[in-house]
């Protein structure tokens, strides 16, 4: 670890503006940049010497001495401002800054604490839970109180038994506090599938409603926030700790031909994912390195820095090579976009011949992007499949959530073509079942 990168943006809004120059020695936890509007305040993650700060990032090499103490936030006159000094944003991938989500109350309303770990894999949040419940407990009943709130609900998959009998033991003083049981299956954990499988927001007749593509949980009068933001936020209230690190499940071919699953606490921001995984020296050939779950992530390199909203980095094992094979791709809005199943059909020597949405996905024509109708639970995929088929796909590259995966298993076997999903190079790399049929129970 002796040089750390450190993104000017690293969440929604506006990059930060440096307040260091070269040369500054800084200390972890002092502040080096702040933004000019909606974003997050920057910390160093280490001691160390500034060597280099251009338009996107600032470096530094670390000192070979590193105490454990830190610069603490300046006090504050409430919990929100201590939150907002510290940098606090959503963990779970999104990078909204915590403060300016907080900042909006909503009296009488439901707090969501977003336990579900939604990408298969990924564990960090779980493994955060048994090691610092007390402390997250603490911090969801400030954040409760911050925004007003009447109640907390803790949505967590119920396959996670210990946890959740942790939880209902340490929340059984908690008169304001819930459990909201979820089935292991993707993407579970989503927002809006959060409350609707809550029961908490209903349509007029009463059944269970979903919030529209364009609307966030405030149109349910909820929050809805991740668990390690939480933590983060309660670091800030009681330890008055700026965010300087990320926890992070590293997993894959790690040790030779062994599958494993790690996780790593505490991970200095700007850390290189090379740092992380000199660990193994005996990682095996793999196909990518993915960072982020194997559902919404990204390729990275060795030379990639953790940010504050990074969950995860996984060692794929190799890609299948198809020969140039004609395949289809079919798109899901809870999954990889269509110019990742691209790289991915490049990396296995295919040739891409249509690329077709799930017919619950709304694309966003500016952005490109998509957001389901209803996550997870998913039209059948016939039409969609016919149409790639009669635009000479011979295969499918899928990206599909769990309901919609079983869906196209009911129609493309039938027509003989075989079925990839973005997803199989990672699970396969920690022996983890590959998506194709829904099973009995729920589970993936």
């Amino acid at each position: 670890m002796s040089k750390l990168v450190l993104p000017l943006k690293q969440s929604v809004g506006v990059p930060v503006t440096p307040i260091v120059k070269v040369g500054d020695h800084v200390k972890r936890g002092q502040l080096i940049g702040k933004p000019d509007g909606l974003g997050a305040n920057l910390h160093a993650s280490v001691y160390g010497k500034i060597t280099e700060i251009n338009d996107k990032e600032i470096v530094i090499e670390a000192d070979e001495d590193q105490p454990k103490d830190f610069v603490k936030i300046p006090d504050t006159d409430s919990n929100l401002e201590a939150i907002r000094e510290a940098g606090v944003i959503g963990a779970g991938g999104a990078g909204f800054p915590a403060a300016a989500k907080y900042s909006r109350p909503i009296p009488g309303g439901h707090l969501f604490i977003n336990a579900a770990e939604c990408e298969p894999i990924l564990g960090h949040n779980i493994s955060r839970i048994t090691t610092d419940a007390e402390q997250i407990i603490r911090g969801a009943e400030y954040i409760k109180e911050i925004v007003q709130a009447k109640d907390i609900h803790i949505a967590i998959k119920r396959y996670h038994t210990n946890v959740v009998a942790l939880l209902e033991e340490l929340t059984r003083t908690h008169d304001d506090i819930s459990l909201e049981l979820m089935w292991n299956r993707y993407p579970e954990g989503e927002e809006r599938a959060v409350l609707r499988d809550s029961g908490l927001y209903k349509k007029p007749d009463g059944e269970n409603a979903v919030l529209k593509t364009t609307e966030l949980p405030y149109a349910a009068n909820a929050i809805v926030t991740n668990v390690e933001t939480v933590y983060r936020a309660a670091r800030a209230i009681e330890n008055r700790e700026p965010v300087m690190s990320k926890d992070i499940t590293v997993a894959g071919r790690l040790n030779g031909d062994n599958k494993m699953v790690l996780v790593n606490k505490d991970v200095p921001v700007g850390t290189l994912v090379g740092d992380v995984l000199s660990a193994f020296p005996n990682m095996a050939d793999y196909g990518e390195l993915i960072m982020g779950g194997p559902f919404t992530g990204h390729s990275t390199t060795l030379d990639s820095p953790i940010t504050k909203v990074d969950g995860g980095i996984i060692a794929t094992i190799p890609f299948p090579n198809l020969h140039g094979e004609k395949v289809g791709l079919l798109a899901c809005a809870c999954s990889a976009t269509p110019a990742r199943m691209k790289e991915i059909a490049e990396k296995m020597n295919a040739d891409v011949t249509g690329v077709e949405w799930c017919k619950n996905a709304v694309v966003n024509p500016k952005t490109g992007t998509a957001k389901c109708k209803n996550p997870g639970i998913c039209p059948g995929q016939a039409q969609t499949i016919l149409k790639l088929r009669k635009g000479g796909a011979k295969t499918l590259l899928v990206g599909n959530c769990t309901d919609c995966t079983n869906t196209v298993m009911g129609v493309a076997p039938k027509l003989n073509m075989p079925v990839y999903h973005t997803t199989d190079f990672a699970r396969r790399a920690v022996d983890m079942r590959i998506m194709r049929h829904i099973l009995p129970e729920n589970n993936e």
